[in-house]
């Protein structure tokens, strides 16, 4: 992943002067980038998700009106969570066909856009305070996006389509 975000300061180095501008936008549907991409496995302790599992942590930036967030979206490669591999392959136009197998191209999916589901997620923090974030609820196929119309895609600016694939890993 090129991201000079996690470029390492020195001590006697200057820096930009920039706060902290957390944004939770309203719950509705999004246009995303996907702008991370990383190749982990999960080693945590959890009765839902076997320890050792490899799953792709995806960063998903969505813009509205109240600014831009970013989403952290974690794809579990196991068989009874290929329904959301499915909906994100959709969304990103890779087209997988339900009861078909399907072999996702990974390498094209830093960069790519899509659509997505948003909605507020509560939580508290490790102090115990309230906190809120949003979350991804659904990834949408693009022509689901046309037919669910009734819930508009809010406080969208352009995205062009990003069709040169340069995700290489």
């Amino acid at each position: 992943m090129n991201n000079n975000e996690n470029e390492f300061l020195n001590w006697g180095d200057s820096f930009v002067a920039q706060e902290n501008e957390f944004v939770v936008l309203p719950e509705g549907q999004y246009k995303f980038t996907v702008t991370g991409f990383e190749r982990k496995n999960y080693d945590g302790n959890s009765d839902k998700i076997p320890n050792g599992t490899p799953y792709a942590e995806l960063s998903l930036e969505f813009t509205g009106n109240e600014g831009k967030t970013t989403v952290t979206e974690r794809l579990y490669l196991l068989k009874r969570l290929s329904w959301k591999l499915t909906e994100f392959f959709g969304s990103i136009g890779q087209n997988p066909v339900n009861g078909q197998a399907f072999n996702p191209n990974w390498n094209t999916v830093l960069g790519s856009t899509g659509e997505a589901e948003l909605v507020i997620n509560s939580y508290k923090n490790k102090d115990g305070q309230d906190r809120q974030n949003n979350r991804v609820k659904k990834f949408l196929k693009p022509e689901n996006v046309q037919q669910t119309q009734s819930a508009p895609i809010q406080n969208q600016q352009p995205t062009q389509q990003n069709n040169s694939w340069n995700g290489a890993f």
